[in-house]
């Protein structure tokens, strides 16, 4: 007995991947029945005898996963089994969950086989022996198929020529707990032929759009103002960021269809000036290949500058796109270009590997690209094992053929590496620098082909910094970096707004002499000043205990913070604007600010450990927005990002101390205006938006 079912996987970063189905319900015509209520189109289990609880809520009705934001269930007809479902279209509404803990098994009537197959749609959870389809038959059971990690149902078609003109039963079973402790199922079939295969030929997913978002716009009062944001859905890692010799190029991971992580896209989104951001049309969708559907990951963009590729028409330089393609049984790169600057995109050689994948991990993934021009090459850093850590180094001329050149063999490189190249202290040839996704870095030489180290390993950045990557091709060759921040609450969930997640604000990156040590700082970009309405400076101010330095100052909302204090006896000096508070402890040495967590419970984080007066003196940068603040410490040696809840605190704003006196010997605070300005932003924070969702 044959089955044939599509295969998916497993995906990284902790979360279920998807892949996502593109046969149409049509490709089941052609079959009947195999008992009434096969197709479960009565909306009940009428005939299936339900055992446990795990199909209590079934059968589903309409497609579900795709309403709370996940892969397309690709059901039949409108009924159909769906483990993790809790809709019926009698009470509740699209999209509800239920559970991965219950167990449970539906045992169908009992029927003759008459036909060659058996016929079915199958999703849910890949744990064979655990969820799936049995047929019972002469006695005994044999497991017809299981799920694929997915809520997509694929087909499946099983040669049951074997047990002609016998009867049996189906058994759809779910012993698992857990995650992907579901299955889900839907007509049930015989059939003369086997389900068609569509799976071979390049067809993009169906179901995600290509606009940014209709209808979107900036104003809600609790959407970050100077940071990017997603117009709507769920946003992580940025990815391709370049720019083009006119404008800048974010690219960005993207759900387009909830706020929660699925349906991996990539987001586009175009700039003047890193700050002031346009979201474009969906640049990268999911599509399927030679049998393997699959989402896009992470990867680079570069400006084909010399047409290595070949495909340049006109002037216009061509910009090319490398990504993971994130598809079962094992993960690959690959590349897709485009001859427009970015308006559209094709796949190179219909989405197939450049990059096959190296046999180390399944997940491997992650590509940065870029131009080394001492040995005129095309290179490729690609993350490929963890436990021991393995960055490979490729080379190409055409960025078609790429050779592996070297082996980067360092336990805390994880995912998202990037290159970059710079002088030490601003003089002499530039350094190489490598970081990983948690930004731990080594500084050293690359010749093209291998990085040696001569600095290192350090780690840069902290809280909610994560997969931070520069631009390429900078037009003046700075650095500048912007990271995924990673982690916070769900604002959709939270603050009724319609994206979750935002990116941190673009910061040139440089290398700094710290004591005998070679080190990575990070400084927002000078560009911030074009969001400067006001400056307000004081100098030389002493701060008796519970003196408010911001007494009788008009309401802060946006804010770019340069202090250096002098904390003196002050036990404690207090930063705090309309919700973000930060303490600088003077017997600790330490800065903490309260923060928020995933479930948007307060939690006080340790920015810096260890701060130290510097010829007497604290130096401190905050950047305030509406959800979060980054912290810099002594000109970028130290920087920090992390959440707060502005549905804390009673709205005050205050600089003071605590226990003591200090001073300060220069605070300048710039309230800043949107970026978003002309987009319909919000242009202030009322008092109403401390009150809870919206």
């Amino acid at each position: 007995m044959i089955c044939r079912v599509p295969q998916v996987f497993l995906g990284p970063r902790g979360y279920a991947a998807i892949a996502l189905l593109l046969l149409p319900c049509a490709a089941l015509q052609g079959g009947e029945p195999l008992f009434p209520n096969a197709d479960f189109e009565t909306g009940a289990l009428d005939g299936w005898k339900q055992i446990g609880d795990a199909f209590q809520f079934q059968p589903t009705k309409g497609d579900n996963s795709r309403a709370r934001g996940r892969e397309s269930s690709g059901h039949d007809g409108e009924y159909w089994i769906g483990g993790f479902e809790k809709y019926g279209g009698r009470g509740g509404r699209p999209g509800d969950v239920f559970t991965d803990d219950a167990t449970g098994r539906l045992v169908s009537p009992e029927f003759t086989i008459k036909k060659r197959y058996i016929t079915f749609l199958v999703g849910g959870g890949n744990r064979p022996g655990e969820t799936g389809v049995r047929l019972v038959c002469d006695g005994a059971e044999r497991t017809l198929a299981t799920g694929a990690d997915s809520e997509t149902l694929l087909p499946c078609s099983c040669d049951v020529s074997e047990f002609q003109g016998k009867r049996a039963r189906l058994v759809v079973f779910d012993e698992a707990r857990g995650s992907w402790g579901h299955v889900n199922v839907d007509s049930f079939c015989a059939a003369d032929e086997p389900l068609p295969d569509s799976m071979g030929a390049f067809a993009l997913a169906e179901g995600i759009p290509t606009e940014a978002g209709p209808n979107c716009s900036y104003n809600q009062p609790l959407r970050p103002q100077f940071h990017f944001t997603a117009c709507q859905g769920w946003l992580n890692d940025p990815n391709g960021m370049v720019y083009d010799g006119e404008k800048y190029h974010l690219f960005f991971q993207h759900n387009p269809l909830a706020p929660v992580w699925g349906n991996m896209t990539w987001g586009h989104a175009t700039s003047p000036d890193m700050i002031h951001w346009t979201q474009q049309a969906h640049a990268l969708l999911p599509y399927r290949v030679d049998r393997r559907a699959g989402t896009i990951f992470s990867g680079t963009a570069v400006v084909d500058f010399n047409n290595s590729l070949g495909v340049q028409r006109g002037d216009q330089k061509t910009l090319c796109a490398f990504f993971t393609f994130a598809a079962a049984p094992k993960f690959y790169q690959a590349m897709a270009y485009s001859t427009d600057g970015g308006a559209t995109w094709t796949y190179w050689n219909e989405g197939r590997a450049v990059v096959e994948n190296q046999g180390f991990d399944d997940g491997e993934r992650d590509p940065k690209v870029f131009w080394h021009e001492p040995s005129r090459r095309w290179v490729i850093a690609l993350w490929v094992q963890q436990h021991p850590g393995r960055v490979r180094f490729f080379t190409s001329e055409d960025l078609v053929h790429w050779q592996h050149a070297s082996d980067l063999m360092r336990d805390w490189a994880f995912e998202c590496m990037d290159v970059v190249f710079l002088p030490v202290d601003g003089q002499g040839p530039a350094k190489a620098v490598i970081y990983d996704a948690s930004f731990d870095y080594e500084v050293g030489t690359f010749d093209g082909r291998e990085f040696h180290a001569q600095h290192g390993p350090y780690r840069a950045g902290g809280g909610n910094f994560y997969a931070a990557q520069t631009f390429n091709q900078n037009r003046d060759g700075r650095a500048v970096q912007i990271s995924w921040m990673r982690g916070g609450p769900n604002a959709a969930e939270l603050y009724g707004v319609p994206f979750n997640q935002q990116m941190s604000f673009p910061c040139e990156l440089t290398l700094r002499t710290v004591g005998d040590e070679v080190r990575l700082c990070a400084w927002p970009i000078a560009e911030i000043e074009s969001l400067v309405e006001e400056s307000i400076v004081r100098e030389d101010e002493t701060l008796s205990d519970g003196d408010n330095l911001l007494a009788g100052m008009e309401p802060l909302d946006l804010v770019d913070l340069n202090v250096s204090f002098d904390p003196g006896a002050a036990k404690r000096v207090v930063f705090e604007f309309s919700g973000a508070l930060l303490t600088y402890d003077a017997d600790s040495r330490r800065l903490v600010q309260r923060s928020v967590d995933e479930q948007g419970g307060p939690v006080e984080v340790v920015v810096f450990e260890d701060l130290r007066p510097r010829d007497g003196l604290i130096e401190l940068r905050l950047l305030v927005d509406r959800l979060s603040v980054e912290t810099f410490a002594f000109g970028g040696e130290r920087f920090f990002a992390a959440y707060y809840s502005p549905q804390r605190g009673d709205g005050s704003q205050t600089i003071h101390a605590e226990g003591g006196e200090a001073r300060v010997k220069r605070l300048e605070i710039s309230r800043l205006r949107s970026a978003w300005a002309g987009r319909n932003a919000a242009s202030s924070a009322p008092s109403g938006a401390h009150d809870g969702p919206r």
